[in-house]
């Protein structure tokens, strides 16, 4: 069932609206209607919808800035618009500011406006799906290293105006490559998301959590104030890291190592902390330690 939200002034043209869809929906589009735009967005903040149908005659009196007034109530909702006449220009210009779909009252036809309100949720839910991709990791669902590394940004830029610390712990799987031969590539799936689920885990919600590639995570904890806030981090890890994954019916045991580095002690931009963490990480490879953090002096 799709629900659409009919802000229409004309209650002719709404009752038009309305049984045009219900024919040609076959009862699979849900209608409800009102008259205003106050009214429209009073319902969106308490109501799920899943597209708009929406009266061009608002933008007329209120102008284009109504549509980001509608997007920004509507959680990246699907709006179709309805227009009195064919206006390319106009057509264009909502279409740039997020409309999915115009439709001319005049010639509209049952099967066209269904179609377009069909159209229109699943063109709206590809864009959402390609936006989620961009920044999610599509196996484990974490974050990836463009999102991490935007986050990372801003948290720097924040700590700096605010003479604070930023950590960031990266996380990688001993002996990843031999362990990945014995397995199928569901099998390594299973690790890795069992790996990122257990270090989700035993984080803040407001730490960031992400899957730089491969075996490779890491977690951005901000408002750190002394290497033992780090040092308690690191032990939490890797203790919900030791016990055996289950994979295919077998306890998987998998060490991991960590490595730390920490804002400004470490480096004063993104590239130069994860450079710093991934040689801690090697470090703590190297020696079998669990993890690493350089040796630097704390204020």
């Amino acid at each position: 069932m799709i629900r659409v939200l009919l802000v229409e002034e004309n209650e002719a043209e709404a009752r038009a609206a309305r049984a045009m869809l219900q024919e040609a929906g076959q009862g699979q589009i849900d209608v409800t209607h009102v008259t205003r735009l106050s009214t429209a967005l009073r319902r969106l903040a308490g109501e799920q919808f899943d597209a708009i149908l929406l009266d061009g005659g608002l933008i007329d009196t209120h102008g284009l800035d109504t549509l980001d007034l509608v997007q920004a109530a509507l959680a990246r909702m699907p709006i179709v618009l309805l227009s009195d006449q064919h206006d390319p220009a106009l057509e264009r210009k909502t279409i740039q500011r997020g409309v999915q779909d115009v439709v001319v009252k005049k010639h509209w036809t049952p099967e066209q406006l269904a179609r377009s309100v069909h159209h229109a949720v699943d063109r709206k839910r590809a864009e959402q799906n390609l936006a989620y991709l961009a920044q999610y990791d599509p196996l484990t669902t974490l974050a990836n290293r463009a999102l991490f590394r935007d986050r990372l940004t801003h948290a720097l830029a924040m700590a700096k105006r605010k003479k604070q610390e930023v950590g960031i712990v990266l996380l990688g799987i001993d002996r990843f490559h031999e362990i990945k031969r014995q397995l199928s590539a569901e099998g390594s799936d299973a690790m890795l998301t069992a790996t990122a689920d257990r270090l989700k885990g035993c984080m803040r919600e407001v730490d960031t959590v992400a899957r730089l590639g491969g075996d490779v995570f890491t977690c951005l904890l901000e408002g750190v104030t002394s290497k033992g806030d780090m040092e308690i981090v690191a032990k939490r890890i890797l203790k919900a890291m030791g016990p055996p994954v289950k994979v295919q019916d077998q306890d998987l045991t998998v060490s991991t190592s960590l490595g730390i580095a920490v804002f400004p002690l470490d480096g004063q931009d993104a590239d130069q902390l994860l450079e710093r963490a991934k040689d801690a990480m090697a470090r703590a490879q190297e020696s079998g330690a669990g993890y690493f953090i350089h040796p630097v002096q704390w204020q």
